[in-house]
């Protein structure tokens, strides 16, 4: 959008400005519900989650407060972004603004816009929501299992935002849900092959649009959050809503071994031939995010002892807080405050 050289700056031209960064920075789609219709799930990748600007009305003059205001939120955008360049500069209290002002707010905005989801991890941080005191995120088993009696162990991680809307700015603003798994004190081969497999796979990152390892041995469905789709979370375990498995896991879903007759695959496996395996599901209403993570030793049939630990760890933007240092009539701070969602334990490793 630009403005000819000598032309009024009008309202209309402010309001474009400000649809354009409550778009990015608040959200112009709030009441969203889950979807799978692709067209929706872009409009739905927008939105921050931040308060939004007031239009103005054609009769009124365009202050230097009202434009600040608009360049505030951008500048925190351009702070947390990648590939937006520079900030902003303010504008002072009876100071004339001009087209080439305009032209280059809206710039920037075209940037934050084409950005939106490509946050600087430098500005996030990943925590322990347990540590935290944000809930439970942390399940571990102690007692032995993978023999033909318990051949495989599962738990469910339920985590609230209240609504779908703050997941959205959750992921959107580059949030991650991080699970990992570790082994301790145990003694047996198939402790041994368990351990090794978490240390390969490292770290297992659901985004807002894939699912990625920081090590190898998994496979990833190249889903994440928006891909999940709601369902029943007692009943989390169909090729659907599998966001990751390892190659013992076939598709991914139960099942993919076929018939277990005793409780475990007939014949012996290895460590490629450990099942874990990731799920994603909402809620109908979408305010609640489901992750099942399934341990299935079925293809090794032999005693896993010591202690197996799930864990999951949330990245979130860190707090933001600008404040408009000009000689503005009404000085003010603009913050962008990301949601911190509860976590529980749906069912524990068992």
């Amino acid at each position: 959008m630009t403005i000819a050289v000598g032309s009024l700056i009008t309202a209309a031209d402010y309001n474009a400005l400000a649809t354009l960064i409550n778009k990015v920075y608040a959200d112009i789609y709030s009441g969203a519900t889950p979807t799978t219709n692709a067209t929706t799930i872009a409009n739905y990748k927008f939105g921050w989650g931040g308060t939004s600007v007031s239009a103005v009305s054609i009769s009124d003059l365009i202050t230097d407060e009202q434009l600040n205001n608009i360049i505030c939120r951008a500048n925190i955008g351009v702070d947390i972004t990648n590939n937006t360049p520079s900030n902003l500069t303010y504008v002072d209290q009876g100071i004339l603004i001009t087209s080439a002002d305009w032209t280059t707010v809206d710039g920037v905005l075209d940037l934050l816009i084409t950005n939106k989801n490509n946050m600087d991890t430098t500005e996030q941080t990943l925590t322990s929501p347990s540590a935290a005191g944000n809930g439970t995120s942390t399940t571990a088993r102690t007692t032995a299992w993978g023999t033909s009696a318990v051949p495989l162990i599962d738990c469910v991680f339920d985590v609230d935002f209240t609504s779908y809307d703050n997941a959205r700015y959750f992921f959107n603003a580059g949030g991650q849900h991080q699970i990992s798994g570790s082994g301790a004190s145990g003694t047996t081969v198939a402790y041994g092959q368990w351990v090794t497999l978490f240390s390969q796979m490292g770290s297992v990152a659901i985004t807002l649009d894939n699912t990625t390892q920081t090590g190898t041995g998994g496979t990833s469905t190249n889903k994440g959050f928006y891909d999940c789709i709601p369902g029943d979370p007692t009943n989390l375990s169909a090729a659907e809503w599998t966001l990751l498995f390892t190659s013992g896991s076939g598709s991914g879903a139960y099942g993919s071994y076929g018939t277990y007759g005793s409780g475990c695959y007939a014949g012996s496996g290895g460590y490629a031939s450990l099942g874990l395996r990731i799920y994603g599901m909402l809620s109908t209403t979408g305010d609640k995010f489901h992750i099942k993570v399934s341990l299935d030793n079925s293809a090794i049939c032999t005693a896993v002892d010591g202690t197996t630990t799930i864990e999951v760890k949330e990245r979130r933007l860190n707090n933001q807080t600008c404040t408009a240092n000009t000689t503005v009539s009404t000085p003010f701070t603009v913050n962008l405050t990301p949601y911190d969602p509860q976590y529980s334990i749906g069912n524990t490793l068992e």
